[in-house]
Formats: C-alpha cells, structure tokens, sequence
C-alpha cells in the first residue's frame, strides 16, 4: 500500500469499485485524514462489508467524537467485522474524550431489540466501564 494524494483517496472513494473504496478508508484511518472524516460518514453506510468495516476502522484511527452517531448505527450492522471496529471506536472516544460523549447513546443501543448490537453494546459498555455503564449492564441481565 503506496502513499496516497488526498486527491487519489477521494478518486478512490468515489470509485465504482468496493475495493477501491475500502482502500480509500484504510488510506484515511492510516494516515489519520481528519478533513476527510464525511467520506467516512458514507462509506459507513456502503452497499459491501469490507467497505463498511475499514470505514469503522478508520473512525477509530480518526478519534473524533463527530463519528460517534455514524458509529452508533454501525452498531447495528449485520457483519460482526462492522459492528466490532465501531464498538472499539466508540470506546477509543469514550477513552479519549469523556464517557458521557457515548454511555448514553450506547445504553439505548444495549436497550434495543436488536440482538447483535445488544451485544456489542455490553462489551462497549463494559469496556468502558463507570457507574452508569454499569448499572445499564445490571439492568441488561435482569431483563
């Protein structure tokens, strides 16, 4: 993987090819394109996986609490690989900035139907950890 221009990673991006589009992601998460941070925002919503999933990772590289509802709603994809880079991410962010920025959201996230992002809500909320992570976890398991 050669460096690339900001221009060849938005020509990348925008390519009609999902691998293309899936390096553009790696090239932002790697070299931690913060302006490029909205065609993140796409791809996390990308008609293939590993476009989905490398969008999620460069969300993660990225740091930014900006990312945290795109993250949220990757938290409900159907791939495992997608749903586990954006849980990671949004524990780097709790990490990083304050855990209020993402506990809450993540707690609707665990109280929801869904069973797939239930589960990663729990290991993010555990991962996290704090009185109100916890108690939303105690809350989980009475149900």
């Amino acid at each position: 993987m050669s460096d690339k221009t900001i221009d060849q990673i938005i020509e990348l991006s925008t390519s009609t090819s999902p691998q293309d589009r899936a390096l553009a992601m790696k090239f932002i998460g790697k070299y931690r394109h913060l302006g490029m941070i909205s065609y993140c925002f796409v791809a996390i919503k990308d008609a293939h996986k590993e476009v989905r999933e490398f969008a999620a990772w460069a969300l993660d590289r990225l740091g930014s609490p900006d990312a945290v509802p795109a993250l949220l709603f990757a938290m409900y994809d159907p791939m495992f690989g997608v749903r586990s880079n954006a849980g990671w991410a949004l524990v780097n962010i709790a990490r990083r900035t304050l855990p209020q920025v993402v506990v809450p959201d993540v707690i609707d996230v665990l109280e929801s139907e869904n069973e797939d992002a239930q589960q990663m809500a729990y290991l993010v909320l555990h991962h996290i950890g704090g009185t109100e992570a916890q108690a939303a976890i105690r809350r989980y398991w009475r149900r």
